[in-house]
């Protein structure tokens, strides 16, 4: 170069030279470095994308048996078409076919995945121990695999086939079991619960009287004791064939010859038309030619008929003449020839006034004393039938003063349906309390079929409230102590808030498993009307109490159902209670007797169904 001496040339040649052949022996180095990483980083790509793929399709897996698993065991319950194992594998596979495992579709082997059993509480490990078996299972088991050997095949990796490893087996496993439940039966025995049988109602709906009736002990066909002579029963009552009388419940003195009468109340029924009532007005002479001849044959004469048909003394002995005209008593007037004298009782006083010292009492009511009877007979005389102010009348008033067979049961289910009055309610199809009894016997049978470990206790509430069961897996026992029972047991108003706090108490005792799911079914036809401090008929008082023992309960974890019987409850309140208890809310609400009691039933087996069930493994 120009400038540079010979010397520095040679030596700044000799410096390129070797600087270059150092470079090139370094690219060879890095390019052998640089081919070992790839194939490093390939094998940890390899290994991170295919791990990936393993852990997603596990997961995916996983949560497919989960909710197969958990749809199967719900299905365990539903013996409605028989042995559920069926509808409860349709479940699973459903389940699974929903469901995608890493972007594409999986199915079930059923005969290999899916396996019922036993689930039991191991109180030693605190864990369940599953036992295989198809009879009355339980749980289910659901294996979801992508294996080789199964319908859907291994997961197919990606990177790894570099490596010749193309698939691998992956699977997951869930049992789901059916969790057992306490189940606290609060149950509204209030005195609304006649309402469907009285005819205070009969616009309403289609009342059952006649069944309260016919269901009475005493009647003809209560299979003895009865209180009808053959000669006495009508015509009418005898069945086809001329063999033993139609179901008809009872009657006495003048009552006999009514009968019934008018069967099917409906909206359009008139009093002033049924047979089975006699018009017997106060302050007023009567003019009944049948209850004449009645009284002529019983035995009295021409002078006693013609006072017993007179009003002239009624302010002070109306119900006595009723009493004697319907045959209840005997008059002894001491009239000269009167019916006294054939049946040799004490003289009267012989003035023209049916007086209670002169009356000889014939009727008792169903084994009752005669003084007992006689104060039924007369408070049914005299501040029922003629009065003004009961719920029969406020109906139609042409009910006033018209005295049979219908009136009297009407008086027994509005004034006298507590168990210490009238117990003999108790066995008739007083509604709605019949339909909640027929219902409840239905969920008793179907949940002791379903073998489930299910508890179940009895709260009622009237006025007060009331523990009846215990929590029991005999279930049976709500069953058979609320058959026992009748509306307005101990006592009428609607004490819903007190009801629920019993069930707590129970939900919440010893007898309460730890393991069990706790639920509350609350049962009513009206609204809340005693507040937390027992006081009777404020609404808005009951209400805010029954509110604030469902928030009480939820807050337990005790859900509750809430069922409604008939078109008068409080709808609004029974949805809050449901949606503060995490439960629902269900109403047979019909009018129609025959419709809400097929409602209620339907209504129970839904519930009885109901089984919660979990993840146990």
């Amino acid at each position: 170069m120009p400038g540079m001496g010979l010397g520095v040339w040679r030596t700044y040649m000799r410096m390129g030279a070797g600087r270059t052949g150092r470079l090139k022996r370094r690219r060879g180095v890095v390019a052998v470095q640089v081919a070992v990483m790839l194939v490093v980083l390939t094998g940890f790509a390899a290994l991170t994308i295919d791990v990936g793929v393993i852990y997603n399709t596990r997961q995916d897996l996983q949560r497919t048996a989960d909710a197969a698993a958990l749809a199967a065991a719900a299905m365990l319950s539903d013996y409605s078409e028989g042995n559920p194992i069926g509808v409860a594998t349709a479940a699973a596979e459903q389940f699974t076919a929903a469901n995608h495992v890493f972007g594409g579709d999986v199915t079930l082997d059923a005969d290999m995945d899916v396996v019922f059993g036993q689930a039991s509480l191991n109180s030693g490990t605190g864990q369940y121990d599953f036992v295989e078996t198809q009879a009355a299972p339980n749980a289910v088991r659901v294996t979801v695999r992508k294996t080789a050997d199964s319908p859907n095949g291994a997961a197919q990796l990606f990177f790894a086939r570099v490596f010749g490893m193309n698939e691998s087996d992956v699977s997951a496993r869930a049992t789901a079991v059916m969790v057992p439940r306490d189940i606290a039966v609060v149950a509204d025995l209030s005195a609304s619960h006649t309402d469907d049988s009285e005819l205070g109602h009969y616009q309403l709906t289609d009342i059952n009287l006649y069944d309260v009736w016919d269901d009475w002990p005493g009647g003809i066909d209560d299979g003895g004791g009865s209180i009808w002579d053959e000669e006495q029963i009508p015509d009418e009552w005898w069945n086809e064939e001329g063999g033993a009388p139609q179901a008809a419940g009872p009657a006495w003195g003048y009552l006999k010859e009514l009968g019934y009468g008018t069967e099917d109340i409906t909206s359009d029924y008139n009093p002033t038309t049924d047979p089975g009532l006699v018009y017997l007005k106060y302050n007023t002479n009567w003019s009944n030619a049948a209850l004449t001849t009645y009284m002529t044959d019983r035995g009295y004469s021409s002078t006693e008929r013609s006072w017993m048909n007179s009003a002239s003394y009624d302010s002070s002995y109306y119900k006595y003449r009723v009493a004697v005209a319907l045959g209840l008593a005997d008059w002894s007037s001491g009239k000269t020839g009167g019916l006294w004298v054939s049946k040799g009782y004490t003289a009267g006083d012989g003035d023209d006034k049916i007086e209670s010292g002169e009356l000889v009492w014939l009727e008792t009511i169903n084994g009752r004393s005669v003084a007992n009877s006689k104060t039924l007979w007369l408070n049914w005389i005299q501040n029922y039938v003629k009065s003004n102010n009961t719920e029969m009348y406020y109906a139609n008033s042409n009910f006033r003063y018209r005295f049979g067979v219908k009136t009297l049961m009407n008086y027994f289910l509005e004034d006298l349906p507590y168990n210490d009055d009238m117990p003999e309610l108790a066995d008739t199809r007083e509604q709605p309390m019949q339909s909640v009894k027929d219902a409840t016997e239905v969920l008793t049978t179907y949940i002791s079929g379903l073998e489930s470990d299910d508890q179940m206790s009895l709260e009622i509430y009237g006025e007060t409230a009331h523990h009846e069961v215990n929590l029991t897996m005999d279930v049976q026992q709500v069953s058979d102590r609320l058959t026992e029972m009748q509306a307005a047991y101990y006592d009428g108003w609607t004490n819903m808030g007190g009801g629920m706090a019993k069930g707590i108490t129970e939900l919440t005792g010893s007898r309460a498993r730890g393991a069990s799911r706790k639920v509350m079914l609350l049962l009513t036809d009206g609204y809340a009307n005693v507040n937390a401090d027992g006081g009777t008929g404020d609404y808005s008082g009951g209400e805010a109490y029954a509110l604030a023992e469902a928030q009480e309960a939820a807050d337990l974890g005790i859900q509750i159902y809430c069922v409604s019987v008939g078109a008068y409850c409080n709808i609004e309140l029974m949805d809050s209670i449901a949606e503060i208890g995490g439960g629902q809310h269900y109403a047979a609400s019909d009018a129609d007797i025959e419709d809400y009691s097929a409602q209620l039933i339907e209504i129970f087996e839904i519930i009885g169904g109901k089984r919660p069930v979990e993840l146990i493994e």
